[in-house]
């Protein structure tokens, strides 16, 4: 056993954190060296009154309570709690508060975090189960394809660089390194500026700081409150953190149009690319001189435009990084990239899709 404390951030969430509770419960030993942390971020409903009628059934429990206004600070606030005090754990495991947890997810973090005790190893991506949310969805399922494959395909050129939000570890001497979670802000198509990807923030510094980050199959089962909130949305990218709660009152509930397909796609494509690729690229998490996926062209062209847009960096300015030079660094080189990573298939599959269905849910 390896010692953990898993923290999860709250903020009204009565209606999911007593199954989740009761879940760690059961799932985690008596005697395993696991604690929980449940950050609640000023929820105005029952979350901490449930929180405390769990820690007094089990003293692994603890709530924290606060006004940290944001996700990410939260994390940070559970993280911090335990990290500089007599607890001091191996690992940091955080999951957000509306998943469920696959049977054996105790058992399969466990064992991986026991196996990942090469200290250069700074965290560890677990799983996020989506595929039943779009049982109702087929067009949908399309896009959100699209969006994991050309993950799989940035991963495989660029080695793991983002954290997986909802499922996620940290060892404790990497995200004193490399913390705290910091949460950046992107404008969404409409000119909104909202929150997103601390996580994808914090894995960009742990790859900094010369950590690597791997995988783990431990699981959780995504309830879909972001995707049930408006379809179209999510899978198009707009529904970021700070736009949910006003997509909820829309009450959307049905597919994607099939005319809309091939251009969500295409949007899916960039838009993971930009986050995956090229944003870890940017950042100088990845030489240009290693990816040998692309041509030698490919590889000059990336690496002259950066030393055209030296400034500034993703460690001197997030928000000039988010907002600035990595949407021109993608727009400027994402379709020559797709073709040459093999991803230009998905855009012909969505037209297929698209010409093959004669009706929408």
């Amino acid at each position: 056993m390896t010692t953990v404390c898993v923290v999860i951030p709250c903020f009204n969430e009565a209606g999911n954190i007593e199954p989740l509770l009761a879940e760690l419960s059961r799932q985690i030993p008596a005697d395993a060296p696991w604690l929980v942390v449940v950050v609640d971020d000023s929820s105005t409903d029952n979350t901490a009154k449930l929180v405390r009628a769990a820690a007094k059934s089990d003293g692994r429990i603890v709530l924290l309570s606060g006004t940290f206004g944001s996700p990410g600070t939260a994390r940070t606030a559970g993280a911090n709690s335990v990290v500089h005090s007599h607890l001091a754990p191996e690992w940091l495991v955080t999951i957000d508060a509306d998943v469920e947890l696959a049977p054996d997810w105790y058992q399969r973090w466990n064992d991986s975090l026991c196996a990942y005790d090469d200290p250069a190893i700074g965290a560890v991506n677990g799983v996020e189960m989506q595929d039943h949310l779009f049982a109702k969805f087929p067009h949908a399922q399309v896009v959100s394809n699209a969006f994991g494959s050309v993950i799989g395909a940035s991963e495989s050129a660029l080695g793991v660089t983002n954290l997986n939000g909802v499922n996620h570890a940290v060892r404790t001497s990497a995200f004193l390194t490399a913390g705290p979670y910091v949460q950046p802000t992107m404008q969404t198509t409409d000119g909104v500026v909202s929150l997103a990807g601390e996580d994808w923030d914090l894995g960009v510094r742990i790859r900094l700081a010369g950590f690597v980050i791997r995988d783990t199959d431990a699981a959780v089962k995504d309830r879909g409150r972001r995707l049930l909130a408006d379809v179209r949305a999510y899978v198009s990218g707009d529904a970021y953190e700070g736009a949910f709660l006003r997509l909820e009152s829309k009450g959307s509930s049905t597919d994607v149009h099939s005319d809309d397909l091939e251009r969500l796609v295409q949007g899916a494509v960039e838009r993971s690319l930009r986050h995956f690729f090229f944003k870890p690229i940017l950042a100088g998490c990845v030489p240009t001189s290693e990816l040998s996926s692309l041509s030698i062209d490919t590889r000059a062209a990336l690496a002259g435009w950066m030393l055209r847009w030296p400034a500034p960096s993703f460690a001197d300015s997030r928000n000039g990084f988010m907002f600035g030079r990595l949407p021109r660094f993608s727009a400027e080189h994402w379709q020559l990239v797709a073709s040459e990573l093999q991803l230009n298939q998905l855009l012909a599959s969505s037209s297929s899709s698209s010409s093959s269905s004669s009706s929408d849910l």
